[in-house]
């Protein structure tokens, strides 16, 4: 859990602290990042550190969701559904032509530290990917959801649209733990998504 001390801190020193450690986990996998890696580059002393967060997997998690919020903030400029029609497309081209159309777009939308942030949250450990992916999943994405569901005028209205939109939510965590315990690819894993989403999608629409 992240600590209501550390979003006291001055915004200087919470942004040199994001700094460092999006720079170690782009440097390194989560199992090889250092906690005194991302301490000595932010000048922070290491006995602050647990008066901040309980362990290096909160770090990790305002990282990513760093990287989310510029996705979002990129679709909402374009004013591209989070849903998208380009699901469609990526169903439509299978799982190989898919992940490269979904990794064309994170590529536009990310720089490439972000970009290979994002692939290091999908090789981290499967407790704290989960972790990682719950967290966002539930603050930032779920409720983006929920306004697309409702304003999306071929989705009946008798649904519940708080468990809809956290399911669509989670479309990436699910099928990338299976992928994860099951030896499917990256390109699979992804693809698996997509249809995961349609999946739910056609089950609430008229």
């Amino acid at each position: 859990m992240v600590h209501q001390t550390f979003y006291r801190l001055p915004d200087e020193k919470k942004e040199r602290i994001l700094q460092s450690a999006h720079r170690e986990f782009t440097l390194h996998t989560y199992e090889k990042s250092s906690i005194n890696r991302i301490l000595n580059d932010a000048k922070i002393p290491k006995g602050s550190f647990y008066q901040y967060f309980d362990d290096k997997s909160d770090l990790f998690y305002l990282c990513i969701s760093s990287v989310y919020e510029k996705i979002i903030a990129v679709r909402m400029r374009n004013n591209e559904s989070l849903i998208g029609s380009g699901l469609l497309r990526m169903i439509d081209l299978g799982y190989e032509k898919g992940y490269e159309l979904f990794s064309q777009d994170l590529q536009t939308m990310l720089d490439e530290e972000d970009f290979i942030l994002f692939e290091n949250m999908l090789k981290a450990p499967d407790a704290i990917r989960n972790y990682v992916q719950m967290s966002v999943s539930a603050k930032l994405l779920a409720p983006i959801f929920k306004e697309e569901l409702m304003a999306d005028p071929a989705v009946r209205r008798d649904i519940d649209y708080d468990y809809y939109a956290y399911l669509l939510s989670l479309t990436e965590m699910i099928p990338v733990d299976y992928g994860a315990r099951h030896g499917r690819n990256i390109e699979e894993t992804i693809y698996l998504g997509f249809e995961y989403m349609r999946a739910i999608y056609d089950s609430i629409a008229n």
